[in-house]
């Protein structure tokens, strides 16, 4: 039976490992006193991911006019995304490989040096670039934090200690729109991106002392040969292959060109090749088809993490908009009324925990959640130029909360209804779709907003004016409009926007239909066994490899 492995035995070590031979066996649950230690540091990792990505989203209009991108603007964001998305797959694997700890050491390592260098960029591609580097450090932060947080404690007790990283996850987000908009306004975007990095080396010290070593054992070479490197490169190369021209598609060329039609055949065929390859090909694949298999609520709690992501990630970056673009504030202001919404998020997150840990369920938890966000970007749809600041503030507070409440236990959820042997290839297919989600709706909702520009300003402002002004108001006073162009420059935007804000809530109203539907399995895993919980039984065998 597959996650049911036996004590290894010398005679095999020269065996090729494969699904049917391996288990991930880093776990080690730890005493209280010592989740007292690594909780607050993993946390601390865990706001560093947020802190980089909300840091980024007040100074958006500055950046777009700093550099002259125009309609590229949702790069920014974008590209970081797409990396993340990228490589997300092979995270899970790697950790199980490599080891969790000095794989989070290095994508910290490659965060801050893309930071540092993204605050020198002269140019838009020069930035996209370095973006699309952080994303494949920063990308795997969060999922190698939760990969760790369940290695240290059984499902049962993640709520007691996962108020550490609800906190720092609603600090990261709260402060991060805050400190961009201060250093923005007051020194320079580009230290939106030289800021955190003292930051990070300061908390790879701390990584470094806290968390317990991986203990992973075998060669190098042979580490090497455990990675599914054809199911890697396809992965990636589909990834590139279908985004990029989703992003770019009815903005920087039509979608009926020929690049753009020629990049999204080959990705779909990538994309099912990649499936075949890890179905009947891989021998240790990075994304066991298993997963999908598990039964039908797992696969719909994979559907519900990726119109997550969709509206998460698309949210975060045009509220911002809104309220600099549309509403006129300047970015300490936008960080300010932002900030309810982004620091709630950790409250969702501590309450929810609690709450799991309390009832030993998580589907109530789950619905309940997806109606709270449901009711918030609904309520959303209502914004308009001269929506009240207090209004503003109210429904991000309610999105927040439904936002913390639904990340957490739907990983719960996840988990339970997987075997512990793919404990870090199901967290990390969770945070792919999740971001490949938010990768789709930051670029449907950018192709919308400049469709919608293009349309209402075609006739009223010349086409090289609508390109500098779809990433930025910031040039309208370089564009000597009247009075009455200006109203129709705001009105376009605002239209733009309400499209956007109109289509986030169907899409979270099946989110919480997935939560309806999905079976409440319990806090523990699908091939979990009495006596599971102890320490000594969580500890299992070290990873076995042909050169060990």
């Amino acid at each position: 039976m597959l996650g049911i492995i036996p004590p290894w035995n010398p005679r095999q070590a020269r065996a090729p490992t494969s699904l049917a031979t391996f288990q991930d066996q880093q776990s080690k649950v730890l005493p209280h006193k010592k989740l007292m230690v690594v909780f607050p540091v993993i946390a601390l990792a865990q706001m560093i991911a947020y802190l980089d990505q909300t840091s980024v989203s007040t100074a958006l209009p500055a950046i777009g006019a700093g550099l002259d991108i125009g309609s590229s603007i949702s790069w920014v964001a974008t590209s970081f995304l797409v990396a993340s998305t990228s490589i997300q797959l092979v995270n899970g694997r790697l950790s199980d490989i490599f080891g969790r700890k000095p794989l989070l050491l290095t994508c910290l390592g490659i965060l801050a040096a893309a930071d540092l260098c993204a605050g020198f960029s002269t140019s838009a591609p020069m930035l996209f670039a370095f973006r699309a580097i952080a994303g494949v450090g920063g990308g795997a932060i969060t999922a190698l934090v939760m990969i760790v947080a369940s290695d240290v404690t059984t499902l049962e007790q993640r709520g007691r200690y996962n108020g550490f990283i609800g906190a720092m996850v609603g600090l990261g987000n709260g402060l991060g729109p805050l400190i961009g908009g201060a250093l923005t306004q007051r020194a320079s975007w580009r230290w939106c991106f030289w800021f955190i990095v003292p930051i990070i080396l300061a908390v790879m010290v701390l990584l470094g002392i806290a968390i317990p070593p991986s203990n992973v054992q075998g060669k190098m070479w042979s580490k090497l040969q455990m990675i599914d490197w054809l199911g890697l490169f396809v992965s990636v190369a589909a990834v590139l292959l279908t985004l990029i021209p989703i992003s770019q598609g009815g903005a920087a060329y039509a979608w009926n060109s020929p690049l753009v039609v020629a990049m999204l055949v080959v990705g779909l065929v990538l994309i099912l090749a990649f499936v075949m390859i890890e179905w009947k090909v891989a021998r240790l694949p990075i994304m066991p088809i298993r997963l999908f298999q598990s039964d039908t609520s797992a696969n719909l709690i994979l559907l519900q993490g990726t119109l997550h992501g969709f509206v998460y990630w698309a949210n975060l970056f045009y509220v911002p908009v809104y309220l600099q673009n549309v509403r006129g504030y300047n970015p300490i202001m936008s960080g300010v009324i932002i900030l309810p919404m982004v620091a709630s998020h950790g409250v969702g997150s501590l309450i929810s925990g609690q709450i799991i840990s309390w009832a030993g369920h998580y589907k109530w938890t789950i619905s309940v959640a997806n109606f709270i966000w449901l009711v918030g970007v609904a309520l959303q749809t209502l914004y308009t130029r001269t929506s009240p600041v207090w209004a503003i503030c109210v429904i991000g507070f309610l999105q927040g909360i439904g936002i913390g409440c639904a990340f957490q236990p739907g990983l719960v959820a996840l988990l339970a209804h997987s075997r512990k042997a793919d404990r870090a290839v199901a967290n990390s297919l969770r945070n792919f779709l999740r971001i490949m989600g938010g990768s789709v709706g930051l670029t449907v909702s950018g192709a919308i907003l400049n469709n919608i520009l293009q349309k209402r300003l075609r006739d009223i402002l010349p086409s090289d004016s609508v390109a500098q002004i779809t990433s930025s108001v910031y040039a309208l006073s370089s564009l000597q409009l009247t009075p009455e162009q200006t109203e129709k420059v705001m009105d376009a935007y605002m239209a733009g926007i309400h499209a956007n804000f109109i289509m986030y809530a169907p899409v979270i109203g099946v989110c919480f239909i997935c939560a309806i539907l999905v079976r409440d399995n319990g806090v523990a895993e699908k091939d979990h066994k009495p006596g599971d919980q102890s320490p000594q039984r969580e500890q299992g065998v070290a990873i076995k490899s042909s050169q060990a």
